[in-house]
């Protein structure tokens, strides 16, 4: 097998395990939303609204995470169909780090602010949850280093007018 019939089987094998662990990933999410267990307590909401506002204030930094997972499988379709390299590739880490970013951010901020107002006042102001912080930092990374990208696919343009 040559080395471009490998990287397409290998591209088009990774992408069916992103679209599983999407699949897999927006099961559970929905499961934690339908079937999550409701506190007991003096703490707990008692009415089925906010129970139900919670609950999607819970679901909505997954879907930043899905969607960046979704663009992580249509660039790796791309690469397997022999696309072009600088577009997917500047494509794909714009749209992942979108989604990584806002998916951390909706985790760091709007849900703990939100939760802490919906309880009526209880819990803390930020939470300082690691893994987001630094999903945060990778997406916004990744939105700068897609505009190296495209700044280096406009030079190289430029540069093959030249010749």
């Amino acid at each position: 097998m040559s080395m471009p019939q490998r990287y397409q089987q290998h591209c088009h094998l990774l992408r069916i395990a992103t679209l599983v662990v999407s699949a897999g990933l927006l099961a559970l999410l929905s499961l934690g939303m339908i079937g999550q267990p409701w506190w007991r307590g003096n703490a707990a909401p008692q009415d089925g609204s906010t129970q139900l506002l919670l609950a999607v204030l819970r679901f909505l930094p997954g879907l930043g995470y899905l969607w960046a997972l979704w663009a992580v499988q249509r660039a790796l379709a791309d690469l397997g169909s022999h696309r072009m390299f600088h577009a997917t590739v500047a494509r794909a880490m714009r749209h992942i780090g979108l989604g990584v970013l806002a998916g951390a951010l909706l985790n760091i901020f709007a849900v703990t602010n939100l939760w802490r107002w919906m309880m009526g006042g209880q819990g803390g102001y930020l939470y300082f949850d690691l893994s987001a912080i630094v999903l945060g930092v990778v997406g916004a990374a990744l939105l700068l280093l897609a505009q190296v990208v495209d700044r280096a696919r406009a030079l190289q343009d430029e540069l093959e007018e030249f010749l």
